[in-house]
């Protein structure tokens, strides 16, 4: 693109994918499972947390923990298979334990990440339903969390204009100060970062 020399890009390291199909992120403290895609546009993804390590078991202030924000179109919900899950919906906090579930409709604020205190991995599936577009499917996972663990295990700061590219095209909006979410990821993620030579998907996160 016209802009691109302008960006400088970081360096990409493919993850690893172990034989039972996990995509191993942040040097072994997330691992990542594509579990199905339904006949109805949902996808599955099972996420394992290590509760021993700092990307992912600091609490919410983990490498891992997801921004808050919320879903233009997809419904999510969370079930947790082991461990325990903190959540914020709506500036109110909850935690699921082990059997327990949470539904979070489009467009309510969000974000999880696994409780400190209990000492234990946590092992969520993550099911996304609806929409007209992918949004957060296996390629979003793949891309966002592979584009942030390579830069993390590089000491690397992630570009904020590649994050928001990955964020506009599964349309994921973030919280930004005077609610300007979907117009950073219009503007930045989609036209500045496409002037940019930003992409939503590479080849070193793709499956071989």
């Amino acid at each position: 693109m016209a802009l691109s020399s302008l960006f400088p890009k970081q360096p990409l390291q493919p993850p690893v994918v172990e034989a039972d199909g996990a995509w191993v992120f942040f040097g072994g403290a997330f691992r990542t499972y594509a579990l199905k895609s339904g006949d109805d546009g949902s996808f599955t993804s099972r996420q394992i947390f290590a509760h021993s390590n700092p990307h992912t078991g600091a609490g919410r202030g983990s490498t891992a923990t997801p921004p808050y924000h919320w879903h233009l179109y997809q419904t999510e919900t969370f079930d947790v298979n082991s461990g325990v899950l903190c959540y914020i919906l709506d500036g109110k906090t909850g935690k699921l334990q082990a059997g327990e579930t949470v539904t979070i409709p489009p467009r309510h604020w969000h974000t999880f990440w696994s409780d400190p205190a209990s000492g234990a991995d946590l092992d969520v599936n993550i099911t996304v339903r609806g929409g007209p577009n992918p949004g957060f499917d296996e390629t979003f996972v793949r891309n966002f969390y592979g584009y942030l663990s390579s830069c993390t295990m590089q000491n690397l700061s992630p570009n904020p204009i590649q994050m928001l590219t990955f964020m506009y095209s599964a349309d994921v909006i973030l919280e930004l100060p005077l609610n300007l979410g979907r117009f950073a990821n219009y503007v930045l993620g989609n036209w500045l970062g496409w002037l940019g030579g930003f992409e939503s998907e590479y080849s070193a996160f793709a499956p071989k």
